[in-house]
């Protein structure tokens, strides 16, 4: 039983059985593996296998196959590239000799340079929202993973542009900064792949519709702290040809833009 998100963490870390070579676990119960635990994970083992001060930059991960989450998942790790300022890895899931995720994650040193950012668009803290709004569609998500969402944008049958959500791990979290990295990978899959059908103002699209993440990418801009509230606003330009191309922006609530996402789905609708 996890109790906090440190716990799921600790859940799912991937024990080294080799020098490139991890094993992981899923939590219990659930239907298929959630993505978002794979990205995780994959960061997570790569981790491993860098020395020194690098952290991820960038990840580019396709979804291959459902994951069983009753079967152990092993990650293979190819070191592509070890610079000076910046390292490679491709890290490839499987569970019973079957590949069901892939991805290429980019790492760096810190460096100076100039910068700028996008500033946070204004929305309610997650103090001000309404309580109704607060919570996971399905709490068992939320309990499975100690993830507390809040909601300021809600399904509607009215199009919208946009949807926002505040997320929050819960209980106390090490201070490492790759863990709370992974953590904002896991979270980075929360919600975004419903965004294509909020500009169709459906509110029933779970039901309706065969849905699943086909590819992802993250790119980390400063070093996150989800044990603090952060906003994600997701919105999606384009859909066709039963995809969904979603986008999304990770702040903390001081308004620092912590991360930018993109996936695109599979928005499938049913036929039978």
């Amino acid at each position: 039983m996890v109790d906090s998100f440190q716990d799921v963490i600790d859940l799912i870390q991937p024990e080294q059985v080799g020098r490139c070579w991890f094993r992981g676990q899923s939590p219990q119960p659930q239907g298929r593996i959630f993505g978002g635990q794979v990205l995780a994970q994959c960061l997570l083992a790569a981790n491993a296998t860098v020395e020194g001060p690098l952290l991820a930059h960038s990840m580019h991960a396709y979804f291959l196959r459902g994951g069983d989450p009753t079967t152990p998942i092993e990650f293979e790790v190819d070191p592509i590239r070890d610079g000076r300022s910046f390292a490679t890895r491709r890290v490839v899931a499987r569970q019973k000799g079957a590949a069901i995720f892939n991805t290429s994650i980019s790492y760096q040193v810190t460096e100076d340079g100039f910068t700028h950012s996008q500033s946070m668009p204004k929305v309610p803290f997650p103090e001000e929202v309404d309580d109704s709004l607060k919570g996971f569609t399905y709490p068992s998500f939320s309990d499975m993973y100690q993830i507390d969402r809040v909601r300021i944008t809600q399904r509607s049958s009215q199009p919208q542009e946009k949807q926002q959500n505040w997320f929050k791990v819960r209980g106390d979290l090490v201070s490492d900064a790759r863990i709370h990295q992974a953590g904002l990978a896991l979270i980075s899959d929360c919600a975004l792949l419903g965004t294509s059908f909020y500009p169709q103002g459906l509110e029933d699209w779970d039901i309706n519709h065969v849905v699943a993440s086909l590819d992802h990418a993250i790119w980390f801009h400063e070093i996150p702290d989800i044990s603090d509230y952060i906003l994600y606003e997701c919105d999606s330009p384009w859909a066709g040809n039963a995809r969904g191309f979603n986008r999304g922006q990770l702040w903390n609530r001081e308004g620092r833009l912590l991360a930018s996402t993109t996936q695109e789905a599979l928005v499938r609708p049913k036929t039978r």
